[in-house]
């Protein structure tokens, strides 16, 4: 049995899991992309983003992703040494082009762009074109924070999800996140895909073996299915709100930076190969007192803390709440990670003749 904090988040290593520290973790991760041609600097940032993703315990887009990554670099799918290079700008807004890099590398830098136009002109928002998948969402609007913002950000993805009443992998499933600070409170970080989950997250429930929950896929004949490996479509989340606003999100992340949606792509990977996202950086203090906000922010979540919780629920969480429980406990435990995503990285350390470092 798992070893909980707060009831919820296990420090010990599952039957089928490994722990392993985080340190150890980053530093693999970084000779892996250094072996595939990617400059120190850059891969640094791509193993300390990964990292901070599964320390948050959403392995579905941490460092699991890490051998497909390498793999698309050795395809010539990405491009491991791009020059990044802002297209257009504006005082409170910029392109930045990616050179087919790692989403990641231009994702970062977009959402620096967008902090300090912020910092100056109180809000502001940039979009990369010419990028690749960009990880977890959270990453980017995160970095906002230590400067009293609030941070956006959605991408563009490939097909994956059914329009409301309909069978056809047609929308896009995109990553968003919002975070917003708080005062002595984890700040609320809402990340989140547009349909009922992440792909990764029903490849994770695959891997373990677990059914599905609900309403999460329809298969190939427009049915639910519980059965992870029969998922052939996404059902977005509320219904027709969520189909709503699967669509907003592709016009911001798909249309406004790139000109093209998720439903007329000509190829359902074209998300990921040409993939674009957008980022946006609100400065509080623009708006109001930065103190007052922050105990309002307390407040509610203090508030919806204390609600009554329904039958079989200990207690209810703020969005964003549980990771930033995990991250407190797992960088002293270590992260367990299930045996095969281990052995993924053990795998592609072994083809690239690099020493694993746990």
């Amino acid at each position: 049995m798992h070893e909980l904090v707060n009831g919820i988040v296990p420090t010990e290593a599952g039957e089928q899991e490994r722990l392993i520290q985080v340190d150890d973790l980053g530093e693999t991760v970084l000779r892996l992309y250094e072996a595939v041609g990617v400059p120190r600097a850059d891969a640094r940032l791509m193993a300390d983003l990964q990292v901070e993703t599964d320390v948050r315990g959403v392995h579905s887009h941490g460092t699991r992703a890490v051998p497909g990554y390498l793999k698309r670099i050795q395809t010539g799918h990405t491009n491991p040494k791009p020059e990044i290079r802002v297209v257009r700008e504006g005082p409170a807004s910029a392109t930045v082009d990616g050179d087919g890099c790692l989403g990641h590398l231009a994702s970062y830098r977009a959402m620096q762009l967008a902090i300090a136009k912020a910092n100056d002109l109180g809000i502001a928002a940039t979009t990369v074109i010419n990028s690749r998948h960009y990880g977890a969402a959270a990453c980017y609007a995160t970095m906002a924070l230590d400067w009293d913002m609030i941070g956006f950000c959605v991408s563009s993805s490939s097909r994956g999800v059914a329009p409301y009443g309909g069978i056809d992998r047609l929308l896009g499933n995109h990553a968003l996140a919002y975070a917003i600070p708080a005062d002595r409170e984890y700040p609320i970080v809402l990340d989140m895909a547009t349909g009922r989950s992440a792909w990764g997250r029903v490849g994770t429930m695959r891997l373990y073996g677990q059914k599905l929950d609900g309403e999460w896929v329809l298969d190939e004949d427009g049915q639910v299915t519980d059965d992870p490996g029969r998922a052939h479509a996404l059902v977005a989340p509320g219904g027709t709100k969520g189909s709503g606003l699967n669509v907003v999100m592709d016009v911001l992340s798909g249309i406004l930076p790139f000109g093209l949606a998720t439903v007329n792509r000509e190829d359902e990977y074209q998300g990921q190969r040409r993939a674009s996202h957008f980022f946006q950086a609100i400065k509080v203090e623009t708006f109001c007192d930065v103190s007052d906000f922050k105990r309002e922010v307390d407040r509610m979540i203090q508030t919806i803390r204390a609600s009554r919780p329904k039958e079989g629920v200990d207690r209810i969480y703020a969005p964003g709440e549980i990771e930033w429980l995990k991250k407190a406990a797992w960088e002293k435990t270590g992260i367990p990670l299930h045996k095969t995503h281990v052995e993924s990285l053990e795998k592609a350390a072994e083809e690239l003749g690099v020493e694993v470092a746990f």
